[in-house]
């Protein structure tokens, strides 16, 4: 019975609090963000300007990186193209049904704002479930009946967002274009540069591309200049989409990470959080120092196979995983083949 409750102890011991809340056993970690990179960074389109489908868009496609169309439901937009870029992995969200000023409009006109334009986006991209909006003229006072229908918001007020911001319903995001301070590529790589030393979030804001005639636009030859600058430096730099950076930060912030059991060959982990699994779902990078005496590795989640590399850290070998809170047993099987090093 001594010896029970000895053990209980050390476990609790072990269980230390992150820096963003989370719990995390020793010596595990969880990214700030995924791939334990420097900054994250979301470029996000409002308005159904003609050149984000049809020219935006591709250029993010050759780097493989995802966007977000915050899409007017009333504003004709093209179904058809938004369904085959969200097959793709891009983003469909809210910018509202007929782009109103929401504080000029009382709640009963906000709330079919709100609601309609999410409830529409759901109905025509099948797959998917539409999370976030982007508030027209980046104003909305009622943050309480937005949280109703969204998980997170954003506005423009021009700076790096922290690693957890202040308030998810008013994310931060950085105008592009020829009305911003985003006009260029050299702008836009010193944005992504300025959040690294802050372990920050940025978020750009485009509307037109090129000549199409809309709000702001933005030279597709600079788009594409700054994009490879990121894709050379992906290192630094994690590209997603907004919803995805909202559920990578609150799934982070939620986790608790406990060893169910250890040998000297298969290590058994429980990732859980409190969250709404239907919504939060993305999976959290987590590494730990090699064990002693391994060589290599394989990670399973439940039935899944996750990814594993290994990275080092203050070169010391480390093992790193991506894996999914709710999904199921973590089991960590030692391997004789030696790990691939992670490459950027």
């Amino acid at each position: 019975m001594k010896s029970i409750g000895k053990a209980a102890f050390l476990l609790v011991l072990a269980i230390c609090p992150g820096v963003f809340g989370h719990q995390v056993v020793m010596p595990y970690e969880i990214g700030t963000w995924h791939g334990f990179k420097q900054a994250a960074i979301s470029y996000t389109f409002d308005d159904n300007c003609p050149n984000q489908l049809a020219t935006a868009v591709p250029l993010f496609d050759q780097y493989g990186f995802k966007t977000t169309l915050f899409t007017v439901t009333n504003w004709a937009p093209n179904w058809v193209k938004l369904q085959v870029a969200a097959n793709n992995g891009h983003e469909i969200a809210s910018h509202t049904v007929t782009h109103p000023n929401l504080d000029n409009i009382n709640e009963a006109r906000q709330t079919v704002e709100l609601r309609d334009s999410k409830n529409r986006i759901d109905s025509n991209i099948v797959n998917f479930n539409c999370v976030t909006i982007a508030y027209p003229f980046c104003s909305c006072s009622n943050s309480k009946l937005s949280s109703t229908f969204y998980i997170a918001a954003r506005s423009c007020d021009g700076y790096v967002v922290p690693p957890t911001p202040a308030d998810f319903m008013h994310i931060s995001s950085i105008n592009c274009g020829t009305e911003g301070p985003g006009r260029t590529a050299t702008d836009l790589n010193a944005k992504v540069e300025s959040a690294v030393p802050q372990n920050g979030w940025c978020v750009f804001l485009f509307h037109g591309i090129d000549n199409d005639q809309a709000y702001s636009p933005m030279p597709s030859q600079q788009l594409g200049t700054h994009l490879e600058y990121v894709h050379a430096n992906k290192a630094n730099y994690w590209v997603a989409t907004f919803g995805n950076v909202v559920r990578y930060i609150r799934e982070r912030n939620a986790a608790i990470l406990t060893v169910k059991s250890e040998s000297p060959f298969r290590i058994s982990l429980q990732l859980t959080d409190t969250l709404d699994n239907r919504i939060y779902n993305y999976p959290i990078t987590i590494r730990r120092p090699m064990p002693k005496g391994w060589k290599g590795a394989n990670v399973m989640q439940g039935t899944e196979k996750r990814s594993v590399f290994f990275v080092k850290k203050d070169k010391a070998p480390y093992i790193q995983f991506d894996a999914v809170p709710n999904a199921g047993t973590i089991i960590i099987n030692k391997q004789k083949a030696a790990l691939k090093e992670m490459s950027d």
